[in-house]
């Protein structure tokens, strides 16, 4: 089981701001002008990072939650116009009757996380203010950690107020920024940059997203990502949707659908139970779950020990009626198996979307086609849309997330209820139900479907090429839950020869992840790459590539390690796989490891594996246009904070003169 360890270092004072951040005025107005939920966009003013953004100010009534077995709405939505959706954005922080810290984007019109909609060539403008606390004494435990080398995007000194703890989301305000996962998207300063960007407290900061042009059209996301940080943010619930439209006129199916976005986030739970052994059937949880803001309200009889949720509901279907849903598992930790069940029993239902990229749409013949399931894996931070039979005149079903065994030191996510399906009444009316939110008329139904598209594949052809060379990405972790890392250790290129690991790039084996490290991984953009990801440690890991997609080619070693293998996801490209723990003993208690607690994980004597490790081979594809410093991830927040991040650099191809 993970257990968090917090030890940072604290600076002396404060860095000198960066010229691309704006201070906030006591008295500073943001525009007034964001529109409604219906409007096509939020704000009149630009957001362009050439001249100094005006500070967004702070709204009343942030960060709002709805009661338990309200009705799911899809959340606020803003659209693109003429090419370009312009937002202002409150970084706001609250706490709830619960004690615990909540965190969200609020639009000077009071919508929370609003799902952002563009189309493949768009720009997306954001301006942000951090209007969480002051960190100062004055304000409780005051956290400076990590001083940030230049080049430097905004503040150079990340802080934090009233550090985070395992007990209680404690964190009040602190550093930020804005990963907008899965796009690909420029890592470049003001663009989608998580390495070198820090808006700390009172500052205002603006971002320019240019979406290229062949953007597969899917359900992308966006939240806050300063290392240390980020579990805390998204805990919080600062998370939202990022819509590339058009997936109607690459996957038909969808066209004229009802369309449902479903966020999926977590949260301590109200009772702040210790949670049970990860794979426990029945047991409590490490987090509660939330589906749009509303909370499945984990409750747990401490005499009889009987955990019991109260899912939200979806209570206008239309009987036997097909549905779009696209739900992102918008977690910090959580990973969701879903399942779809009428009568008791697993329904089947069509996969059509995975990480942003509509399934079988990249490579081979027009259009994409639907895969069929009985259900689905989510890490956190995947997405996945899928189209949904509602139940029977009469009759009723269920969103559930399936247990998840995830290793010895793993963290436990139950089996439960996430949504109950129910249809319309004769009278067509539902049963009463508290209304969670409004959303946009225009966001609940997918437009017909105005001809086949084939010019949104980014991927393509990716078969064909010849990887330049084969890397081998493993994780591994203290035993302790201290600490934790993902190596970059074996290179090999097309013609065998071995090629530089980031030792060789001066990262040793089993670091932690420091913004200043030099990169693990250098490549050459225009390049495919072959990776062999390994899981070297007792519970699951989550791997997450930025600014790119990978092609899944293979699932090895997963039942050797009493798992199974993720359902639909060979062929297809993802930006976040799940690999799971490796099934052998504890590190041995030796001379040059006297407490056991260093990794690997699951070796013999002669340091070899008992079984051979759960891997995955993917094709990853740097053909694209991004060039700079990114990083690649597990995705279970509370592993990335404590180490498990590296920084990769693509560089331009050598030009001949």
């Amino acid at each position: 089981m993970m257990k968090r360890i917090f030890g940072r270092t604290t600076a002396a004072s404060f860095a000198l701001l960066a010229a691309s951040l704006l201070p906030l005025p006591a008295f500073a107005q943001g525009s007034s002008s964001a529109s409604s939920s219906s409007s096509s966009s939020s704000s009149s003013s630009s957001s362009s990072s050439s001249s100094s953004p005006t500070p967004v100010a702070t709204v009343k009534n942030a960060c709002q939650r709805f009661a338990p077995g309200s009705v799911v709405q899809n959340p606020p939505a803003l659209f693109s116009q003429n090419g370009v959706l312009n937002v202002q954005f409150s970084y706001q922080q609250t706490t709830d009757k619960a004690g615990r810290q909540l965190f969200c984007f609020m639009t000077p019109s009071g919508q929370e996380n609003p799902t952002l909609h563009v189309n493949p060539g768009d720009t997306l403008n954001v301006t942000v203010t951090n209007n969480t606390p002051q960190v100062s004494s004055a304000n409780g435990n005051v956290v400076t950690t990590e001083t940030f080398n230049p080049p430097n995007c905004g503040n150079t000194t990340e802080t934090e107020q009233n550090a985070d703890t395992s007990a209680l989301n404690t964190m009040t305000g602190g550093s930020m920024n804005i990963h907008y996962h899965g796009t690909n998207t420029s890592p470049a300063c003001h663009g989608d940059n998580v390495v070198k960007t820090l808006i700390n407290p009172g500052m205002t900061f603006s971002y320019s997203l240019a979406f290229p042009e062949n953007e597969p059209p899917g359900l992308y996301w966006y939240h806050p990502h300063v290392h240390g940080l980020a579990e805390a943010a998204v805990q919080g619930g600062a998370a939202g949707a990022i819509v590339v439209d058009g997936i109607q006129n690459v996957q038909p199916a969808t066209s004229g659908l009802r369309q449902r976005i479903i966020l999926i986030r977590d949260q301590v739970t109200a009772q702040g139970l210790t949670e049970s052994a990860g794979g426990t059937p029945g047991g409590i949880p490490q987090l509660d779950l939330t589906v749009n803001n509303i909370s499945i309200n984990t409750m747990t009889n401490t005499t009889t020990g009987v955990t019991s949720y109260t899912p939200a509901v979806i209570n206008n279907m239309e009987p036997d009626s097909t549905e779009f849903w696209r739900i992102s598992n918008s977690t910090s930790n959580s990973i969701l198996d879903l399942e779809v069940i009428i009568n008791g029993e697993a329904q089947t239902f069509q996969v059509v979307g995975i990480d942003g990229v509509p399934v079988n749409s990249q490579d081979g013949t027009q259009p994409g086609s639907p895969i069929s399931v009985t259900h689905y894996r989510v890490p956190p931070a995947a997405r996945v849309e899928i189209l949904v039979t509602a139940p029977p005149t009469g009759e009723t079903g269920q969103l559930i997330t399936q247990l998840i065994q995830t290793g010895p030191l793993g963290d436990e996510d139950p089996q439960r209820p996430l949504i109950t399906m129910s249809v319309e009444s004769s009278s067509g009316k539902t049963a009463a139900a508290s209304t969670s939110s409004s959303s946009s008329s225009s966001d609940t139904t997918l437009p017909a479907s105005t001809g086949q598209n084939n010019n949104q594949q980014m991927f393509g052809g990716i078969r064909n090429q010849t990887p330049a060379l084969t890397r081998t990405v493993f994780f591994e972790e203290e035993q302790d839950g201290s600490a934790f890392f993902i190596n970059a250790a074996g290179c090999v290129t097309a013609a065998g020869a071995q090629c530089a690991t980031q030792v060789t790039n001066g990262v040793p084996i089993d670091t932690v992840f420091d913004a200043n490290n030099p990169p693990s991984i250098i490549t050459t953009q225009g390049t495919v790459e072959k990776w062999i990801v390994q899981n070297h440690a007792q519970e699951n890991h989550e791997l997450h590539q930025h600014q790119i997609h990978f092609l899944v080619l293979e699932q090895d070693n997963f039942e050797a390690n009493s798992s199974t293998q993720a359902p639909a996801i060979d062929g297809q490209f993802l930006d976040m796989i799940e690999v799971p723990f490796c099934n052998g003993p504890a590190p041995a208690i030796t001379t040059a490891n006297p407490t056991g607690v260093n990794p690997p994980a699951c070796v013999n004597a002669n340091g070899q594996p008992t079984i051979p490790y759960p891997q995955v081979q993917l094709l990853m594809d740097f053909r694209g246009p991004d060039i700079g410093s990114f990083v690649f991830h597990c995705h279970i927040l509370g592993h990335e904070d404590l180490g498990m991040m590296g920084i990769e650099e693509v560089v331009a191809p050598a030009t001949t003169q």
